[in-house]
């Protein structure tokens, strides 16, 4: 029996394979090093998945005291006790996570788009939030989770309804174990079912809540906490909310460079001239990038051009949003309110409660903006889709393989350093956590404790500048002993280095920028006097 595929799915088996392949290899990094320390607690200890300790601030704490409950730690684990902890079993497993958000959305986007799915799907796939977020973070398992239940729950399909629904709960719950972002669907389910007139399945919708409840019983017996309740939140003031939106519309224009595109509904005479205007467009920016490259125009002026250009940007997409929302009455366009609540939903409670704002969270918002704007899409000419897709996957080829640059020079330089330092006399402490923590561990540095590491004189403290790390005890001093430099180049000429821009970002200090100045830099110190 043969299997054959439509053209449809090969595409998304394409762009399936170009994300992953980019990622495949790629050296954990940020908060890929908590995950798999959490992950390798619960391989020993699985019943009592908050109790390991993890330095990730200044010192060990326990797991239930950061932000993640543990559903995709327990696949980590998993996976590393079977395939072992190395990049290469890790990201082969996320990367499933990957094809089911692809494969759900693209179902979503047939639903809401009918032949716009395709271009709808390529511009998810090769978004800059996408392509850059894979890893091992948690935000690539929850978005799969989070279309697959408004996959089944939006999708007709073969099975009953009542099946549908149920495993829509089912997906929920998965997702709510991954991320606790998921709380605004708790409460879209059950309006959705209600806008329906589907009053006999809302029991149904109580499954993630009791599964959450249970949860939070789990929780009181292993450390006499509720994990959920627990989360600390971004400031909670209005200029503290202001400032997330204002970053959040920043972050989301930062990574839709597609947006000229959804500019068709414009008067006609405008939307003639939109082709060669944005052709224009690419071409200044090109000739300013240029000029940024060669030092004609300072880096502190190209930041802010783009700082505004991409606040812009957001204005815009969110302008776009607003003009496609359903103006009919909720009972009438049931599906479609869905998708703005979704949207909306989820960028409330970001710009509400999150401590920061990151494009892993601008990726959770991506799918409902598309899928919101396919008529504004479907209005565009053939040469501005492709452009729109050519666009998008040149920036998020630019800004993946800038992060791979950025993450690989840790993995590269921990054990080359940890050799250099070995025949010196002392004990070696690494700083720093994010990617470095792990390789600098894994070359056989120890991670160093501000309250309990025992430095002596002599010893040596290796610290990555421009880097989450530990702060010193007080009473060290130190002399530099040496340094290790990485210089900037082509390949991160489209810079994410900036203290992770791409993965905490603000207004100020915006995802990614154009630059030739930052360097990657790790100092050694030698321990001259302890107090």
């Amino acid at each position: 029996m043969t299997l054959k595929l439509g053209r449809s799915t090969w595409i998304i088996l394409l762009l399936w394979a170009v994300v992953t392949g980019l990622d495949l290899h790629k050296a954990f990094h940020i908060d890929d090093t908590f995950h798999l320390l959490a992950a390798q607690w619960i391989e020993h200890h699985p019943l009592q998945p908050m109790s390991g300790m993890v330095n990730w601030g200044h010192n060990p704490e326990p797991i239930h005291d950061f932000n993640q409950p543990p559903g995709f730690f327990y696949l980590v684990a998993v996976t590393g006790h079977i395939f072992g902890w190395g990049e290469l079993p890790m990201h082969a497993m996320r990367s499933l996570f990957t094809l089911l958000a692809l494969l759900c959305f693209h179902g979503l986007a047939r639903r809401f788009a009918g032949n716009q799915a395709l271009w709808l799907t390529a511009l998810f796939a090769l978004c800059p939030a996408f392509m850059v977020n894979q890893g091992l973070m948690t935000d690539i398992p929850l978005l799969a989770m989070q279309l697959l239940f408004f996959h089944l729950l939006l999708v007709p399909g073969r099975l009953p309804e009542g099946w549908h629904i149920a495993a829509a709960a089912l997906a929920l719950s998965a997702a709510m174990f991954i991320k606790y972002t998921t709380v605004p669907l708790l409460l879209l389910f059950p309006l959705v079912l209600v806008l329906r007139k589907q009053w006999h399945w809302l029991p149904i919708t109580l499954v993630p809540l009791i599964l959450l409840a249970l949860w939070s019983g789990w929780n009181l017996w292993e450390y006499g906490g509720v994990h959920v309740l627990d989360r600390q939140g971004g400031d909670p003031s209005l200029r503290g909310i202001f400032v997330r939106t204002l970053a959040l519309l920043t972050c989301i224009g930062a990574m839709a460079p597609f947006t000229p595109a959804l500019l068709r509904p414009l008067p006609d005479r405008t939307g003639r001239r939109l082709f060669p205007a944005w052709v224009l467009l690419l071409l200044a920016a090109f000739v300013f990038a240029c000029l940024v490259y060669i030092g004609l125009i300072p880096e502190s002026a190209s930041d802010q051009v783009l700082r505004i250009a991409f606040t812009l940007n957001g204005v815009l997409v969110l302008v776009i949003c607003v003009r496609f929302l359903p103006w009919t009455l909720p009972s009438t366009a049931v599906d479609r309110w869905t998708l703005a609540m979704w949207a909306f939903g989820l960028a409330a409670f970001v710009a509400l409660f999150s401590p920061m704002i990151a494009t892993r969270h601008i990726l959770l918002i991506i799918p409902p903006v598309l899928l919101l704007t396919a008529p504004a899409l479907a209005r565009a000419s053939v040469r501005e889709k492709t452009l729109a897709v050519a666009c998008t996957g040149v920036l998020g080829l630019l800004l993946t393989v800038s992060d791979r640059q950025y993450a690989g020079f840790y993995r590269e330089s921990a054990p080359r350093i940890a050799r250099q330092l070995s025949g010196s006399g002392g004990q070696v402490w690494s700083l720093g956590h994010w990617g470095w923590q792990w390789y600098s561990k894994q070359a056989g540095m120890h991670t160093y404790s501000r309250d309990e590491s025992p430095v002596a004189v002599g010893d040596f403290l290796v610290i990555p500048e421009d880097y989450d790390h530990q702060d010193l005890a007080p009473g060290i001093e130190m002399e530099t002993v040496a340094s290790w430099n990485e210089a900037p180049g082509l390949l991160n000429f489209f810079c994410v280095e900036q203290f992770a821009g791409m993965y905490t970002s603000s207004y100020a200090k915006l995802p990614w920028s154009l630059s030739r100045s930052h360097h990657k830099i790790i100092n050694a110190y030698r321990v001259t006097a302890v107090h």
